[in-house]
């Protein structure tokens, strides 16, 4: 269960992740700097490793989400976790490279997900969806998107919470971070599994991560618990970026 925001900027993007589950689960670690011999990486992550949403010093960002249409009938068993994938695919320079390593990658024994990417230097949106057999690509255009899961349901997730995001939306905003902040804070039209940010007896929103890409860094603000009860922003962790964006005319 997720909600996932992007918004171009003129020179890069901002985006924002909630991540909704179990209440039980044991909480994530906050976002660190991790350097391999191609990339640095920023990411937050589960104890055992893997994560959810990550960036690069390129600038590319990748988010992943449980695709629960999927895991209806008959499923091979589950026997590797989802966010392996993030710290493997995220040390890839760009759009090509990145599918290049998914298609190389073996999925047995993980779960159904779509995997967006998003790459400003080649102002690029993949989204890589694994079915439980086959892996396929699907293009998005270089603009604002809202992405939705629910393991009550996906299809009403993305009715719900895409209602919420257009009902609040303004072409002429000041502010594109305060008002993702505020978005997958709220609860239109009211608290709920199917609000933007999700409660329910056994699950909730249990972390949101904001991310900025402009001016030569890529930022990461994480809010550990409940977004809608946070007090202030997090403090923000950033990576020097690379690579030079063009800019949205």
């Amino acid at each position: 269960m997720c909600t996932l925001s992007f918004l171009p900027e003129k020179d890069g993007y901002v985006a924002a992740m909630n991540r909704d589950e179990q209440r039980k689960r044991a909480p994530a670690l906050a976002p660190a700097i991790h350097r391999t011999g191609k990339l640095t990486l920023l990411y937050p992550r589960e104890p055992s490793g893997g994560t959810w949403i990550g960036g690069n010093a390129r600038g590319n960002l990748l988010a992943l989400l449980n695709w629960y249409s999927m895991e209806r009938g008959k499923l091979p068993e589950k026997s590797r976790s989802r966010g392996e994938i993030i710290p493997i695919a995220l040390q890839e320079t760009d759009a090509e490279s990145t599918k290049r390593v998914l298609k190389q990658l073996n999925f047995a024994g993980i779960y159904p997900f779509r995997l967006f990417g998003f790459f400003p230097a080649q102002r690029e949106i993949r989204e890589w969806r694994w079915d439980a057999e086959r892996l396929a690509v699907k293009f998005h255009e270089w603009g604002r998107h809202h992405w939705f899961s629910s393991s009550w349901s996906d299809e009403r997730a993305e009715a719900e919470r895409g209602s919420a995001c257009e009902r609040t939306w303004r072409e002429d905003l000041a502010d594109p971070t305060g008002w993702l902040r505020q978005l997958h804070s709220s609860h239109i039209p009211e608290p709920g599994p199917f609000s933007v940010c999700v409660h329910r007896e056994d699950a909730a929103t249990i972390s949101c991560t904001e991310v900025r890409c402009g001016e030569g860094e890529l930022q990461m603000r994480h809010l550990s618990g409940n977004p809608c009860q946070a007090a202030e922003p997090p403090r923000a962790i950033s990576i020097p970026t690379v690579a030079d964006f063009p800019a949205i005319g």
